[in-house]
């Protein structure tokens, strides 16, 4: 016969050893809670961005779009985004997005800081010097960055009068970067070289019409040469 021993324990030993494995629920499902509202958010704006883009696709494939002859060969993603639709349905998860550092939102975040040190406002400053419709171009990797983009903005206003917007933040851009500029082609291209590498690098031009800004000066000129040309 086998026999089995039993160590007996104490009252003492037995209550610290239910303490030891005492589990806050409570705690344990506002994480949970938390999580779940977390993925929750991110994918109702992943399936927002989603949907639009297939919009985009067959808006595209259905009628000329103003942007498509200015795309580059090395281009990988090409999307037309209509401003006045997007911000709107962006705008309930802006405060989400700020709260966990979602991609970019650092920068948007930083660009409104610059904006505010001027008394201007994005909205009512900013987007009415530009037509509804925003191209957006990511191109295969080159030898600057790993995920080169630009986004192609057409004028509203002439070349002068958004020059003197740009007079006003460009004092603010250059507490955090360094700038230079060249002629390229006759176009002056504005290149933004950030002191921190916890920053990105930029920069712009106008030309014909078009605001285009990208962080890849690659990129940007690739853009400026289809203009030109075109």
């Amino acid at each position: 016969m086998v026999k089995i021993f039993i160590k007996k324990q104490n009252n003492n030993d037995f209550n610290k050893i239910s303490d030891n494995l005492k589990v806050d629920l409570r705690k344990k499902k506002m994480n949970q809670k938390q999580s779940s509202r977390i993925w929750l958010f991110l994918s109702i704006f992943l399936s927002i961005i989603i949907i639009i883009l297939i919009l985009n696709s067959w808006v595209l494939s259905s009628k000329k779009v103003d942007f498509a002859d200015l795309i580059p060969e090395e281009t990988v993603i090409f999307s037309v985004i209509n401003k006045n639709i997007l911000y709107p349905q962006i705008s309930p998860f802006r405060h989400f997005l700020e709260e966990n550092n979602f991609y970019g939102q650092k920068a948007i975040n930083q660009f409104n800081n610059y904006l505010n040190s001027v008394q201007l406002d994005f909205e009512s400053d900013i987007q009415p010097f530009f037509e509804k419709d925003i191209a957006f171009i990511l191109l295969s990797p080159n030898s600057e960055v790993e995920f080169p983009f630009a986004l192609i903005l057409k004028n509203k206003v002439s070349v002068a009068q958004f020059s003197q917007i740009l007079n006003k933040i460009e004092p603010e851009f250059k507490k955090d970067y360094n700038f230079s500029s060249q002629a390229y082609r006759q176009i002056k291209i504005t290149a933004l070289k950030s002191f921190s590498a916890s920053l990105f690098n930029y920069a712009y031009a106008q030309a014909d019409g078009y605001f285009i800004i990208s962080n890849s000066q690659d990129c940007l000129k690739n853009i400026l040469n289809i203009i030109i040309n075109k």
